[in-house]
């Protein structure tokens, strides 16, 4: 009798363990996920615009500091919800993978889902230059600019350019892959009339004209071919002829 006793009292603390095994890697993937999900949303973009503005609203300006307190301080739920009250606050626009995953952790804390602003073209801004890349169509390829997605992908920047203004477009040049940062300047230079003393609120030193041209005539991690380093060179000439970089 006194064995099994002892042999239940293991089990229940084998148990116990484990299930407090369980909620610390729970706990662990939830901080990871939202401290990711947070400084991805409230990036630099986000910041220069803050200091820009006249919100003086209580946990914006330092909203990402008291956000990483709350989760130093495993209290989840609550910066969860001052992540949410920043979004709506300044009536930020999410991608819709963003709003899918303030949805998931949501869920998972049993807190009924906030409903945000998305932009869906913005996402597929994203996806056409992806799916660009895959196709080997090079925003510089000239002889590839009849082609239907070409178009469409110029069209989409030029919408997104109209409905955000040059400067929040410019967004993309925080995207490294895919070209995304390529497209969104060489788009930004033809449609967007930058002015030639503006300043790029992303970096807060260079113009945008410049910012843009850096990025375009960059060397980039896949040897292009000459004849598309030529193309940027004549597009540079013809486009924004007064600089150099």
């Amino acid at each position: 009798m006194l064995k099994h006793a002892t042999n239940h009292t293991q089990n229940r603390c084998g148990t116990f363990e484990k299930h407090r095994d369980l909620i610390k890697i729970f706990q662990k993937s939830l901080k990871k996920e939202l401290a990711e999900l947070s400084n991805e949303i409230l990036n630099s973009v986000w910041s220069n615009k803050i200091e820009q503005s006249n919100i003086e609203s209580l946990g914006i300006k330092d909203g990402k500091q008291i956000i990483a307190e709350y989760l130093e301080n495993r209290e989840y739920g609550i910066a969860y919800e001052h992540l949410a009250y920043i979004i709506t606050e300044c009536e930020m626009e999410l991608n819709v993978e963003q709003k899918n995953r303030m949805d998931r952790i949501a869920d998972r804390m049993n807190l009924e889902p906030i409903k945000f602003l998305t932009n869906e073209k913005g996402t597929d801004f994203l996806f056409a230059c992806k799916n660009l890349y895959l196709a080997s169509i090079h925003p510089f390829d000239v002889d590839k600019r009849n082609l239907n997605e070409y178009k469409q992908i110029v069209e989409l920047g030029k919408e997104l350019l109209a409905q955000r203004g040059i400067q929040s477009f410019l967004g993309y040049l925080m995207e490294s892959q895919y070209r995304v940062s390529v497209w969104a300047s060489m788009i930004a230079i033809e449609y967007g009339k930058p002015k030639q003393d503006e300043i790029l609120n992303l970096s807060g030193t260079k113009t945008i004209i410049n910012s843009c041209l850096e990025c375009i005539m960059q060397d980039e991690i896949n040897s292009l071919s000459a004849e598309i380093i030529e193309n940027k060179k004549k597009w540079k000439s013809k486009n924004v002829p007064q600089h150099r970089v």
